[in-house]
């Protein structure tokens, strides 16, 4: 007779102390398959947030005194300009884009430029005659990579976005150039700087995701149907002035905010930029806040991974070790009748295992149902991440309006806490291991022993 056979024998017969090792391995199983799945889960969402919020910094100018290059102008007796010799060139955005990790670059400047044969749409917040005619247009480096456009919150329908080689080129929405009877390839008419006519060529439309409220404040030329996109040609040309030579400042994104100091570390060596006049910033607020209740979970399982490892490890010895002295009668009469130490210690693993594989395959269903549970619990007590304020400065630098900055964003992270293979196979092994230590741990007093002196314990 094997020693499966005698450990199937063994399961069969000793119902009692069957059942209880069942619920003993099944309440393990279910624990350690939970963990396994919050663990997961968090990992998967901490790459998800990573991938959707991605890393930011902002190189500008500095308009600190350390700059030798910059320059005040004063307009009249209140108000005045600073501007710098050095500012962010496409030459520079370009190395920058090329750098390894990083995701896309909003660079911008806002202008108001004259448009006098344009119908605007009216705001509902009165205006002085000279700026009815005016509306905000955005210079741009790549419009694609406009957080406008990244973010959602206008989608482009017809056309082309802009790029850094376009020269007097423009975007418009599709609501103004209905409403001007406008088409892709037709041209608008400006003014340069020297009030000359300046005429932009249209060569995208867009819409907005939604457009103001009835009730949100705004002025015509803030109005999201009113928005244009030019180049910077053609804003040099508008602006003629010292201060727009280039970008004050770009909005960069890196794929991963886990690398974002060694994407900087190579910023810092690309050789156009004078660090003199310019300074970085980092803006990882959003993803640190996003991130901080995944690291907290994830902190969580890990501790009571590991608690519930090392408690099942200690009551699983226990128990086995209490049924190992049972059992010193059994044990002497197989050596005695030959049967090898070896194949007894297979015995009694083989009877832990046949349970442990019923009870881990039943508990992929307790711990699906539990761990929903702790999810739905987790999220509820989740403060959900109010990034308004960051997105109310980023609209204010590129001319958003206060409806569309307002709005909220929910950052709070999304758990898939399906039960998958891997978390069974991790389980089967974690199980398999906790049992042999077992049941290694409780044999040890009895496998040492020699058959006269278990038949003297026996007698």
């Amino acid at each position: 007779m094997t020693f499966l056979h005698r450990a199937w024998l063994y399961v069969t017969r000793k119902k009692g102390k069957t059942v209880l090792l069942f619920l003993l391995l099944f309440t393990m199983a279910t624990f350690v398959l939970v963990a396994l799945s919050m663990g997961r889960a968090s990992e998967i969402a901490q790459k998800n947030l990573r991938q959707s919020l991605g890393g930011k910094f902002v190189l500008g100018v500095d308009y600190s005194d350390n700059n030798p290059y910059l320059h005040k102008e004063v307009l009249t007796e209140t108000s005045w300009i600073m501007y710098s010799d050095k500012q962010v060139t496409t030459e520079i955005l370009e190395q920058i884009k090329q750098t390894a990790g990083v995701k896309s670059c909003d660079a911008s400047n806002s202008s108001l430029p004259k448009f006098e044969d344009l119908s605007l749409f009216a705001g509902n917040i009165p205006i002085e005659e000279e700026f009815r005619i005016r509306t905000q247009a955005l210079a741009v480096w790549r419009s694609a990579e406009n957080e406008l456009f990244t973010s959602g919150a206008l989608k482009l329908i017809e056309g082309r976005h802009l790029t850094e080689e376009d020269s007097h080129k423009v975007m418009i929405s599709k609501d103004l150039a209905e409403e001007n009877g406008l088409s892709l390839g037709d041209k608008i008419a400006t003014q340069d700087s020297n009030g000359a006519k300046l005429e932009l060529e249209i060569v995208g439309l867009f819409v907005p995701r939604e457009t103001e409220p009835i009730t949100a404040q705004v002025t015509s030329f803030d109005k999201i149907q009113n928005r244009m996109f030019i180049d910077l040609e053609a804003d040099i040309a508008i602006e003629g002035s010292a201060h727009t030579k280039g970008y004050a400042e770009v909005n960069v994104t890196v794929d991963d905010p886990e690398q974002l100091d060694a994407v900087l570390a190579k910023i810092k060596e690309i050789p156009l930029i004078d660090w003199k006049g310019f300074t970085l910033t980092m803006d990882n607020e959003s993803y640190e806040k996003a991130l901080a209740p995944l690291k907290q979970l994830s902190g969580l399982v890990s501790d009571f991974l590991i608690g519930i490892i090392a408690a099942s490890l200690i009551v699983l010895s226990l128990v086995l070790t209490l049924w190992a002295r049972e059992r010193i009668h059994e044990t002497g009469v197989l050596l005695s009748v030959g049967i090898r130490k070896s194949s007894i210690l297979g015995q009694y693993l083989a009877e832990a295992l046949l349970i442990a594989v019923l009870a881990f395959s039943l508990s992929y269903f307790s711990a699906g149902v539990a761990a929903e549970q702790i999810k739905n619990a987790f999220l509820t007590q989740t403060v959900q991440i109010d990034s308004a304020p960051n997105a109310n400065k980023e609209a204010a630098a590129e001319g958003t309006p206060d409806w569309m900055a307002d709005k909220e964003t929910d950052s709070t992270p999304e758990l898939e806490t399906k039960i998958g293979l891997g978390n069974m196979v991790a389980l089967y092994v974690l199980g398999f291991g906790m049992i042999i230590i077992a049941v290694g741990i409780s044999s040890i007093s009895i496998m040492r022993l020699k058959p006269r002196e278990i038949l003297s314990k026996m007698s």
